[in-house]
């Protein structure tokens, strides 16, 4: 371990990891994980096998190098160790939110209306929930004191369900029973500023944009994979400077996560009751799946046939991580050989893929000519068509295998060639789908 990353005192020890201090840095700690896993927060089902903290290190890391490179605020420095890693001081936010794709668990518990045995209810705009984190049935402030009174741990009281943590008073409500019956509301309720700041509005609303992003970014690196993300449990912090960050950790125990046979790989198999050694075997499954998230090197080509031809807004494009952006002049008509040699110097620059954007002002001739030498999808931007209407048949009567894709307005183009390059682009996928489920707002 590097001499500037030595761990000085414990400051916390959870179920699963270690939070210590580090030497001579106030602003940040280490966070050591357990070889623990636990179920429904009851110690008597803590179990433990040999490389669970290592695992749990090797996700988290890899999770947050992906966010970190999808422009998401996380705390994360770096891995320092098989077992640990260094974090930025946090103060944290105590409150579990949850993102659901699938309606599962304890959701399926206050919504039974949305029991399916054959297939889960998908949702097409993620679920956002918000819940109290207790310890022991308790919420402490730094000075110690008891925030939160009256919790009944024998009747599942414990990390209470906020049915409208937008506001400014939150109503407190059993986490595992329907809204509609009487004794699911805890009748407790909780100022907002004694768990945020004054402005607990707009820490509320950041988190939700955040927990949609974190979840857009890992459900679309997982796609990549073959594997589904059904839901996700993450944690917020303030750093010393007042920002706001996806904290803790976010492993196997932080989702739900199955197989294309919809074989389950998280912690819930373990809380399902599924031998341990079979819970090991998953653990470093996935770790080494953890492994391959990655963010592709693809190329969006934006090719225009003459000067005369405006290159168009690249807007989703802008800032995303693993998408090079090649501009090209040349026209088809009067330089087909120059085309075919560029052309295939831009193929061999990128064994990922891409995408090629055609935009022509007159009879389009090169987005027929790429379309019928290269494999990678082509997407012709017609002339005006106010101006020229007549040329879109340029663009669109193709000769048989020449599959050139032809799109008006441009700005759509661009969102087609982003929905292409996002199947292999997590970052790409978060941007586009968040933009489509705001649209449900």
């Amino acid at each position: 371990m590097n001499m500037n990353n030595q761990k000085k005192s414990k400051l916390i020890e959870g179920k699963t990891k270690i939070v210590w201090s580090v030497k001579n840095d106030d602003e940040n700690v280490i966070i050591e994980n357990k070889d623990d896993i636990t179920a429904y927060d009851d110690p008597s089902l803590t179990k433990q096998f040999k490389a669970k903290a290592e695992y749990s290190t090797t996700i988290t890391c890899c999770v947050f190098e992906l966010l970190k490179k999808a422009g998401i605020p996380v705390a994360y420095n770096h891995q320092l160790s098989s077992t640990e890693f260094s974090v930025p001081n946090c103060t944290m936010i105590p409150l579990e939110v949850v993102a659901r794709r699938f309606a599962v668990g304890s959701f399926l518990k206050r919504h039974p209306e949305l029991i399916n045995e054959d297939n889960p209810h998908r949702f097409h705009k993620l679920v956002v929930e918000y819940f109290l984190k207790t310890t022991g049935g308790k919420l402490l402030n730094s000075a110690g004191k008891n925030l939160l009174e009256g919790s009944d741990l024998k009747k599942g009281e414990d990390d209470p369900f906020i049915a409208n943590c937008s506001e400014n008073e939150w109503e407190l409500f059993h986490s595992k029973k329907p809204g509609w019956e009487e004794t699911s509301n805890l009748g407790r309720k909780i100022k907002a500023n004694k768990i945020l700041s004054n402005n607990s509005k707009g820490v509320i609303e950041n988190m939700d944009e955040m927990l949609r992003k974190v979840f857009l970014t890992l459900e679309g690196a997982w796609n990549m994979l073959g594997y589904r993300i059904i839901d996700l449990k993450i944690e917020f912090g303030i750093d010393q400077k007042g920002n706001l960050l996806v904290a803790d950790v976010i492993d196997n125990d932080s989702w739900r996560l199955k197989d294309p046979e919809w074989k389950e790989l998280s912690k819930e198999a373990f809380r399902q009751g599924e031998e341990i050694n079979e819970i090991e075997k998953n653990y470093g499954f996935v770790a080494s799946l953890a492994r391959s998230l990655r963010i592709s090197r693809q190329a969006l080509v934006i090719w225009r046939g003459s000067d005369g031809d405006d290159f168009p807004d690249l807007g989703i494009f802008e800032n995303t991580e693993g998408v090079a952006i090649e501009k090209i002049t040349m026209s088809g008509h009067k330089s087909t050989q120059m085309c075919l040699n560029k052309l295939e110097e831009i193929l061999g620059k990128y064994p990922d893929g891409g995408v090629i954007v055609a935009k022509v002002g007159r009879s389009n001739g090169l987005g027929p000519i790429l379309a019928a030498r290269t494999s990678w999808p082509v997407i012709a931007i017609p002339a005006t068509m106010d101006s020229c209407p007549d040329d879109i048949w340029s663009s669109v009567r193709m000769p048989s295998k020449v599959p050139l894709a032809t799109v008006w307005p441009e700005a759509n183009a661009i969102l087609l060639a982003s929905e292409i390059l996002a199947q292999k682009n997590p970052v790409l996928y978060q941007k586009r789908q968040f933009m489509i489920e705001k649209q449900d707002e």
